[in-house]
């Protein structure tokens, strides 16, 4: 079906200035959400390196970019604090079929998770058995973007559930006895941790960071009971920010939802359009 000229002028002037008004209200949300992020990060970050209460005794760290710490922290690299070597997925590119293990890669690293509603697709039993020789993933891993446009982004396991990984994410796996998991999980969110994969970066065909660069990053270790109190303090802190985060993001999705509608409505006839 197709309108009259002069209706579809009308139908197309209605159209852009409804778009405009919800794409300009989606704009100021999307803004609002970005500056949380920055504002998320930027107390990770002061706490990671200074700790929640000023030091009386602190030392300088030996890097310009960190400055001074506690005099009870120490720096190490982070293949140092780790139970196992950094480990990426396998390099070959396996058949996905609509059913069998959920099979990730980057795309699946989502607001500081692996969420698998963004999986690549499934692979099959006989592909997962070997790719579970090289890495098996679990609940509390976590997981670098070594390679690509979210190079550093960071992903943390919050499931049960059984799936494998593609080489562009790398695991870490902290060792208990000198970092708690989760502290290390907000040490990498954090701003020191950006800037030095920035710093290490390479490019190709597209950004990537070696394992090596990954492994020399350098990591604050205070101590393990002050790890604890941290971690408990950034619970609540980011628990906060992020509901705030979701709230955002569920308005833009209705109004995405609402604009699709919108113009559906409007050019299959079935909503009229004013006459001004």
């Amino acid at each position: 079906m197709v309108p009259p000229l002069e209706e579809q002028k009308t139908i197309i002037k209605y159209l852009h200035n409804k778009c405009t008004q919800i794409d300009t209200i989606i704009a100021k949300e999307q803004s609002v959400i970005e500056k949380l992020q920055e504002y998320k990060r930027a107390i990770i970050t002061e706490v990671i390196t200074k700790g929640l209460y000023p030091a009386t005794n602190i030392k300088y760290s030996g890097f310009e970019w960190l400055r001074d710490i506690p005099v009870t922290w120490n720096v190490r690299r982070l293949k140092r604090v780790l139970i196992t070597p950094i480990t990426d997925g396998p390099h070959e590119t396996p058949t996905l079929y609509d059913e069998g293990i959920p099979f990730v890669s980057a795309e699946s690293v989502k607001g500081g998770i692996i969420n698998l509603d963004y999986k690549r697709g499934y692979i099959s039993m006989a592909d997962h058995e070997k790719f579970q020789r090289k890495v098996s993933p679990k609940k509390g891993d976590i997981f670098i973007v070594k390679s690509g446009a979210t190079t550093g982004n960071i992903g943390l396991v919050i499931t049960d559930q059984i799936f494998d990984i593609w080489s562009p994410l790398a695991l870490v796996r902290g060792d208990s006895s000198i970092v708690e998991q989760e502290f290390l999980y907000y040490q990498l969110l954090s701003n020191i941790f950006r800037v030095q994969v920035e710093q290490g970066w390479s490019y190709g065909t597209q950004q990537n960071i070696g394992m090596k660069a990954l492994g020399n990053i350098k990591v604050i270790v205070p101590p393990l009971e002050e790890q604890r109190t941290i971690v408990k303090y950034l619970h609540k802190k980011c628990a906060n920010i992020d509901s705030t985060i979701l709230k955002k993001q569920s308005i833009i999705e209705k109004l995405n939802e609402y604009k699709q509608s919108l113009v559906y409505e409007v050019v299959t006839g079935k909503k009229e359009v004013p006459h001004v």
